[in-house]
């Protein structure tokens, strides 16, 4: 099942999207079987809005994708004003040299998780989602961790096009473009730890909701293109769909 946040009749709405058209979602989208209503018209005609709430927190990881002396990942939490549609765009930070793009997988949650074992968290997930987590990796000022001060800028994190609830975490194609070209594919296969010990690594620390987001963190190659204003930054993940988001001068 594909689920989406649209706008119609202006108003924020979820919905399935089913083929090329997308229903309005009846009942609750976290229940085993949420409903398809009356038609909304064809996707393609609909904007997709991040599919998140505002209540919903964005748990992003560093090194996801290489183990060292560790036993899980790095954790911290991306604000929601950072958070942008498919086809939005951001501003070139004034402080900023050299800033790149992030394409990731990300996992949304379907049921409130505390201390989750890895093989259960498969009952905690709703489905499975794109992010650009675009970060400042160097700036004109010196701050304390620039990494995560430089992934909180307004619309550093692009978000969508929708959930898919059906892909194999453990086998997503990941693909990185800047401006049509891509530059970076890669399999999630190669995470250091796959999505089910990422949600019982997180579970230990933070309390997840249904709608949180955990970002599996950025792939190895992603820094092989520095991003400049007026470009524009495509993730693809198979089976997901893709998020275009652009950085103004």
């Amino acid at each position: 099942m594909k689920i989406a946040r649209t706008i119609h009749e202006g108003h924020s709405t979820w919905a399935i999207v089913e083929g090329d058209t997308a229903y309005a979602l009846e009942g609750d989208r976290f229940a085993a079987n949420p409903r398809k209503g009356a038609s909304l018209g064809p996707a393609a005609d609909l904007p997709m809005l991040f599919p998140l709430d505002p209540t919903n927190q964005i748990v992003a990881l560093f090194g996801g994708w290489a183990i060292g002396d560790r036993d899980g990942p790095g954790i911290f939490i991306k604000p929601y004003s950072s958070l942008i549609s498919n086809g939005g765009s951001m501003d070139y930070p004034d402080v900023a040299t050299k800033v790149f793009m992030e394409p990731e997988l990300a996992v949304v949650i379907g049921k409130t998780c505390r201390h989750v074992s890895a093989k259960d968290a498969k009952d905690y997930i709703l489905g499975y989602t794109c992010v650009n987590d675009t970060t400042v990796f160097e700036s004109k000022i010196v701050t304390t961790f620039p990494h995560i001060w430089g992934k909180m800028f307004d619309g550093f994190g692009t978000v969508g096009p929708l959930i898919d609830t059906d892909i194999d975490p453990k086998n997503a194609t990941i693909r990185a473009a800047v401006n049509g070209e891509e530059y970076l594919t890669i399999n999630s296969g190669q995470l250091a730890w796959d999505v089910y010990e990422i949600i019982e690594w997180v579970s230990k620390v933070v309390t997840l909701n249904p709608g949180d987001l955990i970002s599996t963190g950025a792939p190895p190659g992603f820094d092989q293109v520095v991003i400049n204003p007026g470009d524009t930054m495509t993730v693809t993940i198979d089976g997901i769909g893709a998020i275009e988001s652009s950085i103004r001068k």
